[in-house]
C-alpha cells in the first residue's frame, strides 16, 4: 500500500523533475527521495520515471498515479480545514439541554450571538425539569445542560456559570412600583404569581418568609418564571422572576425594581461524565459565562 507521503514525494519529483529538487522542497535529504521512489517502484512493480538529460520524466502510469492522488490532496486538505473549524468550534452539533426558564429566556439571545460566526453550526435544543436534563446527559442526548436548580447525579459534572437575583416584575402603573425596591414580604399584600412550594424557586421565597415568620400568599401558582413574566406583563399580578429572563430585551409594559432582602440565583452547566464533553460545547459554556456576565452589569446599571 502506497502512503500519502510517497505520493507526495512522487508528485513533488514530478513537478521539479530531480531528486535534488524535490528534496528541497520537501526539506529532506536527496537519499531519501530516491530512496521511496526505488521502494515505491518494487512495490508497484513498474517503473515511475526514466531520466533523460539530465531530468526524471515520469512515466504515463507515474502521471496517472499523479492525478489520481491529487483528489486525495484536496480531500487532505479539507480535512485539515474541517479540523481547524472544529478546533475553532464553528461547526460541528451542539445538543443543549436546559430548564424552561433558561430556553425561554436568556438562551436565546445567547445562541444568536454565539451562532453569529458559525453559520455552519447546527444545533439542538431541548428545554426540560430537571430530572429530564439529568437523563437526556447521562443516556448521551445532550452534551450541555443549562438549569438554576443544582442537579445531584454521581455521573455529572456541575458547574456555577453565571450569577444573577430575582427582581420583581409588575403592570408599569402597579403600585409597587412607586418603591425603588420591593420587600418580598410585602407580595402578600398585592395579587401574587408565584411558584408551588415544592420547586426551587418557592423555596427559595419561602425562606424569606419563614425568617420573618410570615406564610407566602400568593393569588397565582405556576412552575416557570417565564410563564410569571408573561402573566405580570398581562397584568395579572407581580411576580418575581430571574434577571436572565430580562436582561438584554427591552420590554415596555413591565416595571422591574430590585428585591429586598435580594435573591440570589445561579446558573449551573451540567455535563456527563460518561462521555467527553465536545470542544464546541464547552466553548458555548464558556461564551455563556462571558455574555451574561456582559448583559447582567448594564441590566443592574440600568435598573
Amino acid at each position: 500500500m502506497i502512503s500519502a507521503r510517497q505520493l507526495e514525494v512522487l508528485c513533488t519529483v514530478i513537478e521539479v523533475g530531480t531528486t535534488a529538487g524535490a528534496a528541497e522542497v520537501l526539506t529532506v535529504s536527496q537519499p531519501a527521495v530516491s530512496n521511496m521512489i526505488r521502494h515505491m517502484e518494487t512495490l508497484i512493480g513498474f517503473p515511475l520515471f526514466v531520466r533523460e538529460r539530465g531530468r526524471l520524466e515520469p512515466t504515463q502510469e507515474a502521471l496517472h498515479i499523479a492525478q489520481e492522488a491529487q483528489h486525495l490532496f484536496v480531500q487532505h486538505k479539507r480535512v485539515d480545514a474541517v479540523i481547524r473549524e472544529l478546533r475553532g468550534g464553528t461547526i460541528g452539533r451542539l445538543n443543549l439541554v436546559a430548564t424552561p426558564s433558561i430556553g425561554y429566556g436568556i438562551l436565546p439571545r445567547v445562541l444568536a450571538e454565539f451562532l453569529r460566526d458559525r453559520p455552519k453550526l447546527k444545533v439542538s435544543v431541548e428545554l426540560g425539569s430537571v430530572d429530564e436534563i439529568v437523563a437526556r446527559l447521562i443516556s448521551g442526548q445532550a452534551e450541555l445542560g443549562l438549569s438554576i436548580t443544582r442537579p445531584r447525579h454521581p455521573a455529572l459534572t456541575v458547574r456555577p456559570v453565571a450569577e444573577g437575583r430575582l427582581m420583581c416584575v409588575s403592570p408599569v402603573d402597579h403600585e409597587v412600583t412607586l418603591s425603588p425596591r420591593v420587600r418580598v414580604t410585602d407580595l402578600n399584600h398585592v395579587r401574587h404569581i408565584s411558584y408551588a412550594p415544592g420547586t426551587p424557586l418557592g423555596q427559595t421565597v419561602d425562606r424569606v418568609f419563614s425568617d420573618a415568620g410570615l406564610e407566602r400568599r400568593y393569588f397565582f401558582e405556576v412552575r416557570h418564571t417565564s410563564t410569571a413574566l408573561e402573566m405580570a406583563a398581562a397584568g395579572l399580578g407581580v411576580a418575581l422572576v430571574d434577571n436572565f429572563a430580562l436582561i438584554g430585551r427591552a420590554r415596555a409594559d413591565i416595571a422591574i425594581r430590585p428585591t429586598e432582602p435580594k435573591l440570589p440565583i445561579t446558573v449551573h452547566a451540567v455535563t456527563s461524565n460518561l462521555f467527553p464533553t465536545t470542544n464546541i460545547a464547552l466553548k458555548f459554556q464558556t461564551f455563556f459565562t462571558e455574555f451574561v456576565a456582559q448583559h447582567s452589569a448594564e441590566f443592574d446599571a440600568n435598573v
